[in-house]
């Protein structure tokens, strides 16, 4: 009879891979498993959510479901950090693929050539021990966040508009979810061609949200649970927001503390 493998059994190439993260005093092996069995949605592939995802697969998260419909136009050049001109017209989520799976081949990766919206949300997030928000459209988010309450499942939360940049660590029950934040969607968010942006801002609330994630999947450090961290590059400006959650809230209001299921 074939031995089925052990998905999260770390080989001798990823404890060389690994190695200096393994070092790191509270992480060692038994996180590394835990990322290698984890598995990811991120909902858009563009400055945010492929720069997180990137990460994510460097740091060797085991599946990736990526979410992003279209395909990679000249805008987006300036802050996506493995899209080049030659790729202008091709889908956006076959080329993330092909480079993440070019950083570590071992990743499996689930593309969706869609958004997320109401017909396919559940399904995406029942995939995934977590979630990546990097959407630009708050619809988008609003969706996610109910279905991540809605299933327990833990999200990370970035935003950038301009310089300014925004990340927390939601997690069903223990912490407040985006419509306890934001019960509306700020006047200005209006369409994801609209707002400005520079390269590095995504870039710092990608590496943060990608490493909130590490946190949550591991277990390791301390998540940016009940805080919102905010920067902006302009000034350098940077304030951790206390947030709480709101027992009116319609989404996450009725949910006993506590009740976290995922990651």
């Amino acid at each position: 009879m074939d031995v089925i493998p052990n998905k999260s059994e770390l080989t001798e190439f990823d404890l060389q891979r690994y190695e200096r993260q393994i070092r790191l005093q509270g992480f060692g092996k038994e996180a590394q498993r835990r990322l290698k069995s984890s598995s990811v949605l991120v909902s858009r592939v563009g400055g945010v959510g492929g720069t997180a995802a990137m990460n994510l697969v460097r740091a060797g998260v085991g599946k990736l479901v990526l979410a992003h419909p279209g395909c990679i136009e000249p805008e987006y050049l300036n802050r996506c950090q493995l899209l080049f001109p030659a790729d202008l017209g091709r889908s956006f989520v076959d080329v993330w693929a092909e480079r993440l799976k070019s950083i570590n081949p071992d990743v499996e990766i689930v593309t969706v050539r869609d958004s997320v919206n109401e017909s396919n949300v559940a399904g995406l997030v029942a995939q995934a021990d977590l979630i990546v928000d990097g959407a630009p459209l708050f619809e988008e988010r609003y969706l996610m966040n109910r279905e991540a309450v809605a299933q327990r499942k833990p999200l990370c939360m970035g935003a950038v508009f301009g310089l300014e940049g925004y990340v927390t660590a939601i997690v069903p029950g223990e912490t407040p979810c985006l419509a306890c934040i934001y019960p509306e969607k700020p006047e200005y968010w209006t369409n994801h061609k609209v707002f400005p942006v520079i390269g590095p801002a995504p870039v710092i609330v990608a590496a943060t949200a990608a490493m909130e994630a590490i946190k949550l999947l591991t277990g390791f450090g301390t998540p940016l649970k009940n805080v919102l961290w905010f920067f902006d590059l302009e000034t350098n400006d940077s304030r951790r927001f206390r947030v709480k959650r709101k027992s009116g809230c319609p989404v996450c209001g009725g949910l006993p503390d506590h009740q976290h299921k995922g990651g």
